[in-house]
C-alpha cells in the first residue's frame, strides 16, 4: 500500500537517462516514470524477505497508509484489508474475523482465533486487542493458519504490529486531531541518541472523543473515546555480534460504552418504546467499560561467528478490565451485571536463524507461554424485578433480589511449543518451503458459579476444577515457483490448532452436570497464489485462492432453552469450510498519483452442525456469522507539488465496499415477536463508505496539515445485531460522517 512519493525536482542526468531509456524501450514496454514502488519487505517468517516472495496471503499497511487512511486503532484497519472483520462496539468483547473464522474470548476459559502481536509478542485476549496505533512502522495482516511460526491459536490468521525502531539521530514529531463529536487527538514522538550504542524513543497518545448516542434516561452520551497509550523503546547496538531492545508499553482507558440500541423490550416480546429512535437508549445505568494493558519485552540478539542469528524475546503482557452494564436496556432498575476479568502472561521464545545467503534456510525455534487469569462476575437484581416475574407468572420465588447469581474463578494455561520453519532453493525457479510445530498446552481451571438466586433462569450452581491437555503437531508445505525476477507462484498446505478449554460463562445447569470442558479444533488449509510486479516496477499484484476445513469448530452462542430460560453455550460443531479468493493491486498510475485496490470474496459455512441447540435444529449448510461474501476498498492518492510555498497538495479518496452478512448461525434475517411486531435481526445489508483527506506536506519533511471527512456521503449503516441474556434485541450502528483537521510539526 505504499509508493514512494518523489521529489519535486529531478537532476538533468537523470532526466536524460529516463528520457534515453524511455526511447530504447518505447516500442517493447509502456511508459516509464522516474518513480516506483517501493519493495516491500516483511518479516512474517521470522526475517527479512520480500513480500512477493514469501508464500502467505499477507497484507502490508505501512506508515504512511496508516497515516493517509486515517486509521487510529486495530479495529480500523479491517476497512482496508481483504477478508478481515472486526467488531465494533464493546472493547470487553472484541472479535477479529479472517477468512469468515474469528471469535471474541468472552469468558477466561475460551480464547480468540485470530492472533495479534507486538513485535512477536502475542497481546492476549479480547479486551487487549484493541489498542492504539502507536509510532507503528507497518502492520503485517496474515491469512489463514499460522500455525508452524506463530503457534498460539492462529487458525485464521495472525495480526502483527511493528514498531518504528530507535535510530541514531535526534528526531520527534508532535501532532494534535480535533474534528466532529469533540474528538481530539494529541500525540508525540522523541527519539534521541544517549551514545554512541544507546538510543532511546518515547511515543505518547491521547486520545478522546465525546459519545453519539443519547441515553435518555441518564442524559449521557455514550459510546465515547477516552484513553491514552504510551511505547518507550532503548536500543542497545554498538555494531558489533549482539544487540538489544527493552520495549515498554501501555494503554488506559475508561469510557461510557456502547452496548447496542435497543430494538425490543427486555424480554424480546414487543418494539422498545422507550427510546424508538436510531442513537437513541433509555437505561437507567450507563454501560461503562475500563482497560488498563501493559506490557514490557526484551529482544536480544546474537549474530554467531558462522553467520547464524541467536535470537530470545522475554516478554510479560497484563491486561485488566471492568465492564457493567444495565443488561436489561430499560429504565427501571432490574438487573445489572459487573464484569471484572484480567489477564497476566509471561512468553519466552528462542530462535536460531540460519544464515540468509545458502540454498537452504530455516528458523528453529521454542516458545514458552504461561498465563493466569482471573474473572469475577456478578448479577444484580432489584425487588422490582422480582415483584414484575411475580405478576407475570403468577408465582413468587423466580428470583431473590437478596441473592446476587455470581461466578468466580481463575485458569492457568501453559503452553510449550518447538518449531522449524524453512525453504531449500531447488534450482533457478523452484523453491520449497517447509515447517513443523509441535504444541503442548495444558489449562487448569478452578471455578464456582451460584444460581440459585435466579431459578427462572436454569442458571447453574456448583463448581469446576479440572485441567485438560491438548497436543498438536502442526505441519507447513509449500512450493514456489519463479516465473521470473519478479513475479513468484506458490501452493501450500498448512496446518493449524486452536486449544480446548472451558465454558465458563452463565451456563444451565444441564451444560454444568454434562461437563463445561470442549474439545480442541483443528484446520487444515489449501492455498495457491501469484504475486508480483509489472510495468517496470509500476503495478504490483497479489493474488491467493483459499480453502480450509474445520474439524471440532468451536461454536460460542446464546441459546434459548424457553420459558426466560439462556444458556451462553460453547459447543464443538462438526465441520465449517471456507474458501475465497483475494486479490491486492496497487499502481503507480504516474509520478504523483497511485491506485490502490482489493477484493475479498467469501464462502464460509457449516458443512456440518447437527443438534446446534436446544431444539435439536440442524444448521449444516447456514453461513457462518460475520462472514460476508464480498469485501473491497479502491483507493487513489494524488501529490501535486506547489514549490512557491515549498509543499505537495495531497489529495485521497477511500471507497470502501462491505457485502452483507448474518449475524447469527441459524442465519436469521427477521424477527416475529410475540406482538406480532417483526424486527431486523440475524443479518446486517451491505453498506459502502466514501473516505478523503485533502493535505499539504512540506517538501522538506517538517511539517503537514490536513483536513479529513470520514463516510463523505453519510451512510446509514447497521454492523451487527445481537442478543442478550434475557433475551433483549439490539442493533449496532457505524459512525455517521465525521470530518476534522490535522497538524504535525516533525524536527
Amino acid at each position: 500500500m505504499n509508493a514512494r512519493r518523489p521529489a519535486a525536482h529531478f537532476s538533468l542526468p537523470h532526466v536524460l537517462a529516463a528520457a534515453v531509456t524511455a526511447a530504447i524501450t518505447a516500442q517493447a514496454a509502456p511508459v516509464a516514470f522516474a518513480a516506483e514502488l517501493e519493495e516491500v519487505t516483511v518479516t512474517a517468517q521470522k526475517r527479512a524477505e520480500r513480500i512477493t516472495e514469501v508464500p502467505i496471503a499477507i497484507t502490508n499497511v505501512g506508515a504512511e497508509a496508516i497515516k493517509q487512511t486515517g486509521v487510529r486503532q486495530v479495529t480500523e484497519v479491517a476497512q482496508f484489508v481483504p477478508n478481515l472483520h472486526i467488531s465494533s462496539g464493546t472493547d470487553f468483547t472484541t472479535s477479529v474475523s479472517m477468512r469468515g473464522v474469528g471469535s471474541n474470548s468472552r469468558n477466561i476459559g475460551f480464547d480468540t482465533r485470530v492472533g495479534v502481536y507486538l513485535d512477536g509478542v502475542y497481546l492476549g485476549q479480547s479486551p487487549a486487542i484493541n489498542q492504539d496505533l502507536v509510532d507503528l512502522e507497518r502492520i503485517e495482516v496474515l491469512r489463514g493458519p499460522q500455525g508452524t511460526l506463530f503457534g498460539k491459536n492462529t487458525v485464521a490468521g495472525a495480526i502483527n504490529l511493528i514498531s518504528q525502531k530507535p535510530t541514531d539521530e535526534f528526531a520527534g514529531s508532535v501532532s494534535a486531531e480535533y474534528g466532529s463529536m469533540n474528538s481530539r487527538q494529541l500525540s508525540a514522538t522523541v527519539n534521541a541518541p544517549l551514545s554512541d550504542s544507546l538510543f532511546g524513543k518515547i511515543s505518547v497518545n491521547r486520545q478522546q472523543r465525546d459519545g453519539y448516542i443519547k441515553n435518555l434516561t441518564t442524559n449521557s452520551l455514550l459510546n465515547e473515546q477516552d484513553g491514552s497509550a504510551y511505547r518507550a523503546q532503548l536500543m542497545y547496538d554498538a555494531g558489533g555480534a549482539f544487540n538489544a531492545i527493552l520495549a515498554v508499553d501501555g494503554m488506559q482507558s475508561d469510557r461510557l460504552s456502547a452496548t447496542g440500541e435497543a430494538v425490543t423490550n427486555t424480554f424480546g416480546t414487543a418494539p422498545d418504546t422507550a427510546a424508538p429512535e436510531k442513537h437513541e437508549v433509555a437505561m437507567n445505568v450507563d454501560p461503562f467499560e475500563e482497560r488498563d494493558i501493559r506490557g514490557a519485552a526484551l529482544t536480544m540478539e546474537w549474530n554467531l561467528a558462522n553467520d547464524f542469528t541467536l535470537r530470545s524475546i522475554t516478554a510479560s503482557r497484563d491486561t485488566e478490565m471492568t465492564y457493567n452494564n444495565d443488561t436489561d436496556y430499560s429504565p427501571y432498575q432490574l438487573v445489572e451485571i459487573n464484569y471484572a476479568d484480567s489477564y497476566n502472561q509471561l512468553t519466552q521464545e528462542f530462535q536460531l536463524v540460519s544464515p540468509g545467503a545458502d540454498d537452504f534456510n530455516y528458523v528453529a525455534g521454542l516458545y514458552l507461554y504461561q498465563q493466569e487469569a482471573d474473572s469475577y462476575r456478578l448479577v444484580t437484581s432489584s425487588d422490582l424485578f422480582e415483584n414484575l416475574l411475580e405478576a407475570q407468572y403468577g408465582f413468587p420465588g423466580l428470583i431473590d433480589a437478596d441473592s446476587p447469581v455470581y461466578s468466580t474463578g481463575v485458569v492457568d494455561t501453559s503452553s510449550v511449543a518447538a518449531y522449524v520453519n524453512g525453504s531449500y532453493q531447488l534450482n533457478d525457479a523452484w523453491k520449497l518451503g517447509f515447517g513443523l510445530r509441535y504444541s503442548e498446552e495444558q489449562k487448569d481451571v478452578d471455578w464456582a458459579i451460584d444460581g440459585h438466586g435466579a431459578p427462572l433462569f436454569q442458571i447453574a450452581t456448583g463448581n469446576v476444577k479440572d485441567d485438560r491437555t491438548d497436543t498438536h503437531v502442526a505441519p507447513t508445505l509449500s512450493i514456489n515457483y519463479a516465473l521470473g525476477d519478479d513475479v513468484n507462484t506458490y501452493a501450500k498446505y498448512s496446518g493449524g490448532f486452536k486449544s480446548g478449554g472451558f465454558n465458563l460463562d452463565f451456563v444451565a445447569a444441564g451444560d454444568l452436570a454434562a461437563g463445561t470442558d470442549f474439545d480442541k479444533e483443528t484446520v487444515d488449509a489449501f492455498e495457491i497464489g501469484l504475486k508480483g510486479t509489472a510495468l517496470s516496477r509500476q503495478l504490483s499484484y497479489n493474488l491467493a485462492l483459499f480453502h480450509s476445513v474445520f474439524e471440532n469448530y468451536q461454536v460460542n452462542q446464546f441459546v434459548d432453552l424457553g420459558e426466560g430460560a439462556t444458556s451462553i453455550s460453547i459447543r464443538n460443531a462438526a465441520e465449517v469450510e471456507t474458501s475465497g479468493l483475494e486479490a491486492e493491486v496497487t499502481w503507480l498510475a504516474s509520478d504523483n498519483l497511485t491506485i490502490n485496490a482489493s477484493l475479498g470474496l467469501l464462502s464460509a459455512e457449516f458443512a456440518s452442525y447437527p443438534n446446534a441447540d436446544a431444539n435439536g435444529s440442524d444448521l449444516s449448510g447456514n453461513k457462518l456469522p460475520n462472514a460476508p461474501e464480498t469485501s473491497f476498498n479502491l483507493g487513489g492518492q494524488y501529490y501535486l507539488p506547489i514549490n512557491s510555498i515549498g509543499a505537495d497538495l495531497l489529495l485521497r479518496l477511500d471507497y470502501i465496499y462491505r457485502g452483507s452478512m448474518y449475524n447469527t448461525a441459524d442465519n436469521e434475517t427477521e424477527r416475529t415477536l410475540a406482538s406480532g411486531d417483526i424486527v431486523q435481526f440475524g443479518q446486517v445489508d451491505a453498506y459502502q463508505l466514501v473516505n478523503a483527506r485533502v493535505g499539504l506536506e512540506s517538501q522538506a519533511d517538517t511539517w503537514n496539515a490536513a483536513l479529513f471527512v470520514h463516510n463523505l456521503t453519510d451512510e446509514e449503516y447497521l454492523v451487527d445485531t445481537n442478543r442478550d441474556f434475557l433475551g433483549t434485541l439490539r442493533h449496532y450502528y457505524g459512525l455517521e460522517r465525521t470530518a476534522g483537521i490535522e497538524l504535525e510539526y516533525r524536527f
